[in-house]
């Protein structure tokens, strides 16, 4: 999921981690509407974006996270 927090050098760490705990609870939250309704492709890639999002967090708590685009 595209968010801020890649386009910015400077963010406190507190901040990024509860970006990416949000990210990954909308995605969650998606996947499971789009299943009730479905729609198995999109729940899918929500649960893509939900990995890549949990990647990102244990980058974060590693401490080799880094903005993609700044």
């Amino acid at each position: 999921m595209a968010s801020s927090r890649h386009f910015f050098k400077k963010q406190p760490v507190e901040q990024t981690r509860a970006e990416i705990k949000n990210d990954i609870k909308n995605s969650r939250t998606a996947q499971r509407e789009a299943t009730a309704a479905g729609q198995h492709r999109v729940a899918e890639m929500m649960r893509q974006g939900t990995d890549e999002a949990l990647d990102e967090l244990n980058a974060l708590n590693n401490g080799t996270w880094k903005p993609n685009h700044a």
